[in-house]
């Protein structure tokens, strides 16, 4: 415990003791009970007001904390088009958006991460998959594409299928497979 959070706690206890000594003493009545008052009432200011610091540092050790691996907590800012030789072929910010559609370029429908000029790029839907923002993650989701969504897991390599309209929490390291081009998120 911090001195202030000490300084505070005795000043609760002698409040208690000072509502016990009221109760006890040769006061009339109404002083008694008006001691006794005065005492808890100091006790509970002393009992709130070390609740209330006790959840500010708590909500400031949360804020503070690093996750459990150094992959998760970090926003995505980026992500990255990887070719065959694990280079970046194309790159996109994404820092401060919250909605990325992924497909290609045709006519007037525009996609925020086009695909169109990708090695297979026959592969790709106009409209694909999409990227959502959402209580601080960041989601990718199918939008019923042909050949489907796949998301490599950097925790554990794994490749996961998505099933259509079912949202999957992406984390930095993770690499989204459209077709057969390979989106690392960073």
């Amino acid at each position: 415990m911090y001195r202030k959070q000490l300084f505070t706690a005795g000043i609760g206890v002698l409040g208690v003791l000072f509502a016990l000594v009221a109760v006890q003493s040769g006061f009339s009545g109404t002083g008694r009970f008006f001691l006794g008052i005065l005492g808890a009432m100091v006790f509970l200011w002393a009992a709130l007001t070390l609740y209330f610091e006790w959840r500010a540092e708590e909500r400031e050790v949360e804020k503070m904390s690093w996750p459990a691996s150094p992959a998760q907590g970090r926003r995505i800012t980026r992500i990255d088009l990887i070719n065959e030789e694990e280079t970046v072929a194309a790159s996109w910010d994404i820092y401060e958006k919250t909605c990325a559609v992924i497909g290609r370029d045709y006519k007037e429908n525009q996609v925020d991460i086009d695909l169109g000029r990708s090695e297979y790029a026959s592969l790709v839907d106009i409209h694909h998959a999409v990227l959502n923002y959402a209580g601080g993650d960041w989601y990718v989701e199918d939008l019923g594409s042909k050949n489907g969504v796949l998301v490599q897991k950097a925790a554990d390599g794994r490749k996961y299928r998505l099933s259509p309209d079912q949202p999957c929490k992406l984390r930095t390291g993770d690499v989204i497979i459209i077709g057969l081009n390979r989106l690392r998120l960073h």
